[in-house]
């Protein structure tokens, strides 16, 4: 029986490398390079443990180079990437039915060209762990000397009494100050102070939250605290209508895990970026154009030729198998061959073989 191609823990469908297709793809969006966005994503598709991948490298994107042109797009992502779900648990959880499907084809290729298209703005430059670690000892004397801000509206509301850490409170309170103050570099620096916390082994008391999919000490990460303070003043900010602020915030908790440290880190740099940004556009009497979000007829107008970009990397996955049959993982029998082992007896024999060999000589 012919086996087919198979993507493995270290390769996709053809080969490359998962880390250097998710990096590929976000490149590629960030550059406007529609050809080469599709590609990647499309070898996505087709791999086996891909999907999660892909849904967490296009919030990824859009975090890194769209956010603040095409809020919206994490709403129709959401949409979308929910239907894949369930078409996949419907396929008994099939990569070859996935990719064969023309819904999910479509439904990939419209996301991926509504980012490509977007006008692009990348992320400012992100404080570092080292800046926290430096102005620590001197934040420290400013709480312990009273001189932190007052109390803010959504961080008192989020806060827990008696549940969670003052310095929790005090560190909510400063981020709350400066993203109503559109302060955004003094906002961006505590998103990565809260993260640096995060990390640390002594971290203040916090309840569980975030969604029910995480584990309880998941659930426990400070990182949370901060999501909901964000989405509290989303809405108390009137940031973007109901539902599209649900698309940002759903996108960034269906993808958690699959985002990683620094997916997340960018996606909560984008969103306090918006929303300080969106202050700022109220307090002001002088209205600007907002960015071209690309329309519907534009997006469908690139994806016509989509199902050729499927027929070139399965005809690649081919010439792959031919090239490099062996490899372990990629075809059932290769594990069983690479772990053969030779008996006691066919040892014997065989360097019996070779001193004979060595003596003719």
């Amino acid at each position: 029986m012919e086996v087919g191609p198979t993507a493995t823990n270290k390769h996709t469908l053809c080969g490359y490398a998962w880390g250097d297709v998710v990096n590929s793809l976000i490149k590629a969006i960030g550059a406007g390079d529609m050809v080469r966005a599709q590609r990647w994503a499309a070898e996505l598709v087709c791999s086996e443990q891909g999907l999660g991948k892909l849904e967490a490298a296009l919030v990824h994107a859009w975090a890194q180079h769209v956010a603040n042109n095409n809020p919206a797009w994490c709403m129709s992502w959401i949409h979308s990437a929910s239907q894949i779900r369930a078409l996949w648990a419907r396929s008994g959880e099939s990569t070859k039915a996935i990719r064969n499907t023309p819904v999910v084809r479509q439904l990939v290729a419209e996301a991926v060209t509504s980012l490509t298209l977007s006008e692009k703005r990348a992320l400012p430059k992100l404080p570092t762990a080292d800046d926290c670690f430096r102005d620590a000892e001197a934040m420290r004397t400013r709480f312990r000397t009273g001189q932190g801000v007052v109390d803010q509206l959504c961080c008192r509301r989020i806060w827990s009494a008696g549940i969670e850490s003052n310095d929790l409170r005090m560190i909510g309170n400063e981020y709350e100050a400066a993203v109503r103050a559109t302060n955004l570099n003094r906002a961006l620096f505590w998103v990565i102070w809260f993260i640096t916390l995060d990390s640390q082994t002594e971290q203040p008391a916090v309840k569980e939250r975030g969604p029910p999919h995480l584990t309880p000490k998941q659930r426990k990460s400070l990182i949370w605290f901060l999501v909901d303070l964000i989405r509290d003043i989303a809405n108390d900010q009137a940031f973007l209508s109901t539902d599209e602020r649900a698309g940002v915030f759903n996108s960034i908790t269906m993808m958690w895990n699959k985002l990683g440290a620094k997916g997340r880190r960018d996606c909560l740099a984008a969103i306090t970026m918006m929303i300080c940004e969106h202050i700022a556009r109220r307090s002001t009497p002088r209205l600007t154009a907002g960015p071209n979000i690309p329309s519907y007829d534009s997006i469908k107008s690139q994806n016509s030729t989509i199902d050729g970009v499927y027929t070139a990397i399965a005809e690649e996955a081919r010439k792959y198998m031919l090239e490099v049959p062996k490899i372990n993982g990629l075809v059932d029998d290769a594990k069983e061959r690479a772990a053969a082992r030779m008996s006691a007896v066919d040892k014997m024999a065989l360097a019996y073989a070779l001193l004979s060999g060595s003596n003719k000589k």
